[in-house]
């Protein structure tokens, strides 16, 4: 149900024993969506002991004094939360997520609170999760050849900042074996109490449910807020490696091509200019290289904003013959685009997007990962759907153009390209 002038991203906020909560009512939901979020993640994780947010987070939905067992989490989850509790680690926070029907509300709350400030950390539930996580790891690194290519990337790409000592959220199986009970029980006491952690709600939510969240907060324990130095933003080590797929430790059949470029954060009020330069780039490459060359049938163009950094990808697969022509295609094309001479497809695409925009179709989890997004990235500034159409009319050609032209900086950009297998 879209209701007219109803803005599903224009959230309340207020705190709450010291804990700041946003919340909206959506009134289409019939169930209330909560995420609690701390202010800590891999960034944050000890150098030698990566890896450690995201074990915390696992074990905190293991056990705790009213639901002994994994077992009993897991029913509970079931009868209360209609079986979505999860949770999840990111760069520099940790969410745990859940949704439930009104009259199930007060309960989760208290389920909540037991688990994640209460939990027993036991040794054997330790142990056992190591091993499925370090499975987790192996799954991603397929073999001790291709984990080593990775941290080797990570040296030349990423080096003099945190991403250049992970290369996920997990860790490296090294350094999960390291971790040890007392790294848990260390890392939960400082980091879990109020003054580092948020709420996000919404949903069915009415006023008395933000009331009953003082009962959630109170005697919870205080801690000081996460920080971490990210580091600085370099020139690659070097701007090129070409590799097969064999030296590397993968089977392929065809080419790869990956661009990467690490750029400063992107505030608030260029978020639609960092949008519409994606989708102009991706609109772009995707006709060059596709419709007009058939080159590539595997194609994305990412920019994944954070809130100390931008991270921006191009990625295709593509046939060992065609690598050297789908490079010159793509550099002629960011030429092109800097030297300002798509103007009439910046103007469809922005056209486009406003539309989309307009026309979008409210879904409550959708809201709530938006809402997530900004507060995490955007230092709790939340966008409103009328900010961003406004922000959105202000985006400029030559806004587009500055910005890509600062992205697709050569000094800056690093290549990579994995050959098929030769065996």
């Amino acid at each position: 149900m879209k209701k007219n002038n109803f803005d599903p991203y224009d959230f309340s906020k207020k705190e709450i024993e010291g804990v700041p909560v946003y919340y909206k009512n959506l009134p289409w939901s019939p169930c209330i969506h909560i995420r609690i979020v701390f202010n800590v993640g891999a960034f944050n994780d000890p150098v030698g002991k990566e890896g450690l947010s995201h074990f915390l987070e696992h074990m905190l939905l293991k056990g705790c004094p009213s639901l002994p067992s994994k077992k009993a989490v897991k029913e509970w989850s079931k009868i209360n939360v209609l079986n979505t509790l999860n949770a999840a680690t990111y760069i520099d926070l940790t969410s745990f997520i859940s949704k439930c029907l009104p009259e199930k509300y007060e309960t989760v709350l208290c389920g909540l609170k037991d688990m994640i400030f209460n939990s027993y950390l036991k040794s054997e539930d330790i142990e056992e999760e190591r091993k499925v996580i370090t499975q987790e790891l192996w799954r991603r690194f397929i073999n001790e050849k291709y984990l080593n290519y990775k941290k080797e990337i990570n040296s030349i790409v990423y080096y003099g900042n945190q991403f250049s000592r992970h290369s996920s959220c997990l860790g490296w199986p090294e350094t999960i074996l390291k971790i040890s009970k007392e790294d848990i029980i260390s890392w939960h006491k400082k980091n879990y109490g109020k003054g580092n952690f948020f709420i996000i709600i919404t949903g069915a939510v009415e006023e008395e449910h933000i009331s009953k969240l003082k009962d959630f907060l109170k005697d919870l324990p205080i801690v000081n807020s996460s920080t971490f130095d990210f580091g600085s933003i370099n020139k690659p080590k070097q701007n090129k490696i070409i590799k097969t797929a064999d030296e590397i430790g993968k089977i392929s059949e065809q080419a790869s091509i990956s661009i990467i470029r690490l750029l400063r954060r992107v505030f608030y009020y260029e978020d639609e200019i960092c949008e519409v330069s994606r989708k102009l780039i991706s609109d772009l490459l995707y006709e060059r290289l596709r419709s007009e060359h058939s080159l590539c049938y595997d194609m994305y163009v990412n920019i994944s904003k954070e809130k100390l950094f931008t991270n921006f990808t191009v990625s295709l697969k593509i046939d060992q013959k065609n690598i050297d022509l789908a490079e010159k295609i793509i550099n002629e094309l960011f030429s092109e685009i800097i030297n300002k001479k798509h103007l009439d497809r910046f103007n469809i695409i922005k056209k486009l997007y406003k539309e989309q925009i307009e026309s979008q179709e409210f879904n409550s989890l959708d809201v709530i990962d938006e809402i997530f997004f900004d507060v995490t990235i955007f230092d709790s500034y939340i966008i409103t759907q009328k900010e961003r159409l406004d922000n959105l009319d202000k985006v400029t050609h030559d806004d587009v153009v500055k910005f890509i032209s600062e992205l697709y900086n050569p000094e800056y950009i690093f290549t990579e390209i994995i050959l098929p297998s030769k065996k």
